[in-house]
């Protein structure tokens, strides 16, 4: 073989090696993107959780105080908000009393992450508390949160660059 034939053949070998490590990597990113959206999913469940439960006791609490100004289940957000808004970045935390689109669901009931997804986008996580008429309860944090990897890739983005979130716990007034 000649100079410029050991040349030629040495340039091939380098310009695979770039190509396959070119794929390789591409895989790893995207792994790696995936691995650490399921761990944020996780830690932004595990904060909705937690907002949930204090929301039943914040709701519970203000019903038995007679210094209680406000209507009970609006008194969860402004307790739940601050502890949900740093677990969960890029994700707006709002006040289910403060959505234009409340008046289209019963006031029965929180809505579900598809409704909150369909009125406000991917990105939105909504803290309702309501009270159904017959002393319970229902405090939820529904909605999706924003996500790392991109739109259809990910195990969890069923909304396109979103990880769903709801919660959601009731408990009786009367047992409290």
């Amino acid at each position: 073989m000649t100079v410029a034939g050991r040349r030629a053949a040495g340039r091939g070998r380098q310009a695979q090696a770039t190509l396959e490590f070119a794929l390789v990597f591409g895989l790893f990113l995207l792994m790696l993107m995936a691995i650490l959206d399921s761990w944020f999913w996780v830690v932004e469940t595990d904060a909705a959780v937690s907002a949930v439960e204090q929301g039943v006791g914040v709701a519970l609490a203000a019903y038995g105080s007679p210094l209680s100004t406000t209507t009970a289940v609006r008194a969860v957000y402004a307790e739940v908000a601050p502890a949900l808004r740093p677990a969960m970045p890029g994700t707006a935390v709002e006040d289910w009393y403060a959505t234009i689109w409340r008046s289209r669901i019963p006031s029965s009931r929180c809505p579900t992450a598809t409704e909150v997804a369909d009125h406000e986008g991917v990105g939105h996580v909504i803290v309702c508390a309501t009270d159904d008429g017959s002393g319970h309860v229902i405090v939820s944090v529904t909605g999706y949160a924003s996500s790392m990897v991109p739109p259809a890739l990910g195990i969890f983005n069923w909304r396109g660059g979103g990880l769903p979130v709801a919660e959601e716990a009731a408990v009786d007034a009367g047992t409290y």
